[in-house]
């Protein structure tokens, strides 16, 4: 007899470094005033600022839990930088603005970026090999506008703020009208921080991103 329930939905799910709420709250003033009350950019939304360390598009819900599982592994043996900071600015093409990130020790995000993607393919998960930049988002150029080197400029008066992260959390990506949607659908604290270091689908929060 052939099964009459639906086959799930993939899932869009990547592995990011969110930005805590304290330093999104210490950025956002200073970001409002910097950049240009116009029709040329369209900000990015504070709750969904992140960086992202491994892109695994569509999977299959039911492998969540694996996700879950290379992450702790990473992690367990990998370990966070000790800091993060607000680096220089740059764009990406003419469309893109974003913020870079100076880390402690340096090159810290791009080797656990190396090793989540690695692992993550090991574990025959649809994960992008590509090298790792870490920056946060901050704007996009609106439909025939462009991203300006006076936008860059104008973000090198952004506040050196930094932060200790205490780990990673796997996010959900929704497409559809309008900028993307991220639900947290798991997260994964580095193990020697004493906080849990699995929480899959829990207390899960959605934010808008760009």
């Amino acid at each position: 007899m052939t099964s009459t329930h639906p086959t799930p939905r993939p899932v869009r799910l990547f592995v990011a470094l969110p930005v805590p709420p304290s330093v999104r709250d210490s950025l956002r003033t200073p970001l409002d005033r910097l950049l240009p009350d116009d029709a040329r950019l369209r900000p990015t939304h504070p709750e969904g600022w992140h960086v992202t360390l491994a892109f695994l598009g569509d999977t299959p819900a039911v492998r969540l839990t694996d996700v879950v599982d290379v992450v702790s592994a990473v992690l367990a043996r990998r370990s966070l930088p000790d800091r993060v900071g607000l680096g220089s600015p740059g764009r990406f093409g003419d469309h893109t603005l974003w913020i870079g990130l100076d880390e402690e020790p340096p090159g810290s995000l791009g080797r656990l970026g190396a090793d989540l993607q690695s692992d993550l393919a090991a574990a025959d998960l649809p994960v992008r090999q590509r090298e790792l930049r870490p920056h946060i988002t901050i704007a996009r150029a609106r439909r025939r506008h462009r991203v300006s080197q006076a936008d860059v400029r104008a973000l090198e008066q952004a506040p050196g703020i930094s932060w200790r992260p205490a780990g990673v959390e796997i996010w959900q990506s929704h497409l559809g009208d309008g900028p993307a949607r991220y639900v947290t659908a798991a997260s994964v604290a580095q193990p020697d921080t004493g906080h849990q270091d699995r929480e899959v689908g829990s207390d899960a929060a959605t934010r808008d991103g760009s």
